[in-house]
């Protein structure tokens, strides 16, 4: 039987149009009234997430961050945390240069980004605290929730596998989007953040059911009992899954709850 949803945000419970469609909103009202746990597991960051939050019958801690920060079902209250390595800051920015990727920062307080990102993703940035700065790297020494990085979809996951090689054991180095690379502590993933939030809700992995469509959720997939790769999910997802749902456009996450829980 199964005790818990976690349910990547971006390209997963949200429609293409970054919305909440209302048979999906209403399947997870009768999810929750039926006993189920509700964890949103994203990589939006907790003043970016607390928007979206207040829609949803949320009744667990959540994941922020792609796990870096576990809130309380509220949004608000930090449960646990874990910040960039400061003295890899710099060279992960430096990286990022050298390969012709555009940087974003990630504060407590505020997402620090250039002028010309900015003009790209002000949609992704509509509703959260953004400062313009020169140069990302100036933010440099503010405590960091991640790294982030845009670049062409075309050559981005071959630049993220050359990435993870060149930061293995000091950075978690993950693809959250066709276009976007995120860099976080070693010892963040949605999987390790999930494993922590059942033991703390005394719910085992096989009580598990997940859903994502991007690299960051891979880990998490697999360690559900059950893993849902959305429709639109990339193949490499898809073959980490244990059964691919219709995609978020055709609310692929309510099918899949409708067939297994409700």
């Amino acid at each position: 039987m199964y005790r818990l949803l976690a349910i990547d945000l971006d390209g997963t419970l949200l429609t293409p149009q970054h919305t909440i469609s209302p048979r999906t909103l209403h399947t997870l009202q009768r999810a929750v009234a039926a006993g189920m746990k509700l964890v949103i597991a994203t990589g939006r960051v907790p003043y970016i997430f607390h928007f979206l939050a207040e829609q949803l019958p949320l009744n667990a801690p959540q994941i922020t961050g792609n796990g870096a920060i576990i809130v309380d079902a509220h949004g608000k209250e930090f449960l646990h945390e874990l910040l960039v390595p400061t003295q890899h800051i710099v060279p992960t920015l430096d990286a990022l240069a050298s390969l012709g990727l555009q940087p974003c920062y990630y504060t407590h307080e505020s997402l620090f980004v250039e002028q010309a990102l900015y003009d790209i993703h002000n949609w992704y940035l509509a509703n959260a605290p953004v400062t313009i700065i020169d140069k990302v790297i100036n933010t440099y020494p503010q405590p960091c929730i991640k790294l982030a990085a845009f670049g062409d979809a075309r050559t981005l996951r071959e630049k993220r596998r050359e990435l993870e090689q060149h930061f293995a054991g000091q950075l978690y180095v993950t693809q959250t989007a066709r276009e976007w690379l995120e860099f976080m502590h070693p010892a963040v993933s949605k999987a390790h953040a999930l494993k922590d939030i059942t033991q703390m809700l005394a719910i085992k992995p096989d009580e598990v059911l997940a859903f994502g469509d991007n690299h960051n959720d891979i880990e998490m997939l697999r360690f559900a009992g059950l893993g849902i790769a959305m429709g639109n999910a990339h193949d490499e997802v898809k073959t980490a899954a244990d059964y691919v749902t219709l995609s978020n456009a055709e609310d692929g996450v309510a099918v899949a709850i409708e067939k297994f829980i409700l």
